[in-house]
């Protein structure tokens, strides 16, 4: 069965004071992770066997292999480690080769890595800092939506970058996104 993940965070941006939960088609939620401090990108393997996750503040992406019956993640890993002069790791997807693809929030970019080798594989600069998330759409899903923040940003850094903001669309980006799970599916 598809189940739904969702991630909580502290109102006040206190570290460690979140956790990670699944509802499932029950509508009964199991908390899976503790001491979590901004859960963001979460993305899942096209066999749907391995469930990947960002908590921002840890610079990293970690694996987790995943058990689609029963919601089960064990066997936790670093995968990738993000160099803090790209900007902190934030929203990601994955692509229908296996490579995840990471907005990076004050790193004007989004990147794309192979989850196996942890390579930085591609980086495309954008024009605004806060770059907060990515998924492919379109009619063939092979266009890719980055959305970005303006929030926080002061009268000078939002002249410099008056795009803050804004959702971005790069048609035909070279590479194909997966279909999205359904929530109950199969």
């Amino acid at each position: 069965m598809a189940d739904f993940g969702l991630g909580t965070m502290s109102h006040t941006d206190e570290p460690e004071k979140g956790s990670f939960y699944v509802l499932d088609t029950n509508h009964s939620v199991t908390k899976k992770m503790s001491n979590v401090s901004i859960s963001n990108g979460m993305a899942w393997s096209a066999d749907h066997k391995i469930f990947y996750y960002i908590d921002t503040p840890t610079f990293t992406v970690v694996a987790y292999d995943f058990d689609k019956k029963t919601a089960e993640i064990s066997n936790k890993r670093i995968i990738i480690n993000i160099p803090k002069e790209d900007g902190s790791p934030d929203g990601m997807t994955i692509d229908s080769g296996g490579m995840l693809w990471i907005a990076h929030w004050d790193g004007w970019q989004i990147t794309r890595w192979n989850p196996d080798t942890g390579k930085k594989l591609l980086s495309i600069p954008l024009p605004a800092a806060r770059i907060t998330s990515c998924a492919f759409g379109g009619d063939n899903l092979e266009d890719l939506y980055i959305t970005s923040a303006k929030i926080g940003l002061n009268n000078d850094q939002l002249a410099s970058q008056p795009l803050a903001g804004s959702l971005f669309v790069i048609k035909n980006i070279g590479y194909k996104g997966l279909p999205a799970f359904q929530f109950g599916s199969q």
